[in-house]
C-alpha cells in the first residue's frame, strides 16, 4: 500500500507543494513554470507545450504517473518542480499491476490472434477525450481476448485502470509521440466485489431519497470511471449528485452520449472549501424529479 504523503500546503501564498499524487493539470494551473521544470527532469514532457496534450494528459497524469512516463525517479520530479529537496517519502510501492518491462509470453500470441484496436492520436490531436470510447472497446473485449491500444504517449493511468478489470499490459514505444500497448484479458486478475472498494473508490449513498457519489480524492481518471459506472448501472439512479474537487469537462461529452444532462449546484452556503457539486439526470427526466 502506498504510503501517505505530505499534504499539500502552502509553501507561500503563490506556492503549493507537489505532492506525488498532485494532477500535473493542477500544478500547471497554479504555476505555469512548471512546464519548465518538468522538461529539465525529461525531454519528455516537451508534449506539455502543446495546449491540447497538455489539457487531456495533463488531467489524467499525477507526478507519481509523470517519474515513470518521463523515465526518471519520482524523487527529481518532485524536486524539480517544489524548486526544493523533497522531503516527503518517494512512492515506494513494489506491486503496481503495470511494472512489466520485459515482453510477456503471451504477446507472441496476440500478434498471430484476433485483436479489437483503437488508436486514440486522431481524438487527442483535436482536443478530444478518448477516455470513454477506449473503456467501450475494452469493454468488448472477451476472456483470452487482446487489446490494442495507440495513443501519443505511455497510457499510464490508463493502464491501471484496466488493471484493476482484469487486462494485464505491455506497451512499447514505436516511434516519437506513438506509444502501442498490448493487453490481454484474463478474468482470473479482475478483483471481486469484496477485494476491491465500492464504485472503484467512490463513496455512494442515499440522502433525501437521492443517490449521492463522492469521487474527491481519487486518482485520476478513477472519478469519471467511477460516475459512468453509477449511471449506467441497469438498476441505476436517474439522478445522481456529483461531489468533486474540480469541474470534469472531460465528462460532459461522456455524459451527453449516455442521454444524461448535468449542471452545477451553488454550493456556497453548504458546501465544503475546495468541493464542485454537480447535479446529473437523464435526459427523459426533469431535474429534481
Amino acid at each position: 500500500m502506498a504510503k501517505q504523503h505530505p499534504p499539500e500546503n502552502q509553501k507561500s501564498s503563490s506556492h503549493m507543494i507537489f505532492t506525488p499524487d498532485t494532477v500535473v493539470y493542477d500544478a500547471i494551473k497554479a504555476d505555469p513554470d512548471t512546464i519548465d521544470r518538468l522538461i529539465a527532469v525529461s525531454p519528455t514532457f516537451r508534449r506539455l507545450r502543446n495546449p491540447v496534450l497538455r489539457r487531456v494528459m495533463g488531467r489524467l497524469v499525477t507526478f507519481r504517473d509523470a517519474a515513470r512516463i518521463g523515465g526518471v525517479t519520482l524523487e527529481a520530479v518532485l524536486t524539480e518542480v517544489n524548486q526544493t529537496p523533497w522531503n516527503g517519502e518517494a512512492d515506494e510501492d513494489t506491486a503496481d499491476p503495470i511494472d512489466n518491462v520485459e515482453a510477456p509470453d503471451w504477446l507472441a500470441r496476440a500478434e498471430g490472434a484476433k485483436q479489437r484496436k483503437f488508436d486514440a492520436r486522431p481524438a487527442l490531436a483535436k482536443g478530444k477525450e478518448p477516455f470513454g470510447a477506449i473503456m467501450r472497446h475494452a469493454a468488448k473485449v472477451r476472456d483470452g481476448g487482446f487489446f490494442v491500444l495507440d495513443t501519443p504517449f505511455e497510457p499510464t493511468p490508463l493502464r491501471r485502470v484496466l488493471a484493476r478489470k482484469g487486462f494485464v499490459g505491455w506497451g512499447q514505444e514505436l516511434a516519437v509521440d506513438h506509444w502501442r500497448t498490448w493487453f490481454l484479458k484474463d478474468a482470473a486478475l479482475a478483483p471481486t466485489a469484496d477485494e476491491s472498494p465500492q464504485k472503484g473508490g467512490a463513496r455512494v449513498w442515499q440522502e433525501g431519497g437521492e443517490t449521492h457519489i463522492d469521487v474527491r480524492g481519487l486518482e485520476p481518471p478513477q472519478p469519471m470511471l467511477a460516475i459512468i459506472r453509477e449511471i449506467e448501472r441497469t438498476d441505476g439512479p436517474a439522478a445522481l449528485t456529483v461531489h468533486h474537487e474540480r469541474e470534469p469537462v472531460f465528462l460532459y461529452p461522456e455524459l451527453a452520449e449516455r442521454g444524461w444532462r448535468h449542471e452545477l449546484v451553488d454550493i456556497a452556503a453548504g458546501g465544503e472549501p475546495g468541493e464542485v457539486r454537480l447535479r446529473l439526470w437523464r435526459a427523459n427526466a426533469e431535474p429534481g424529479g
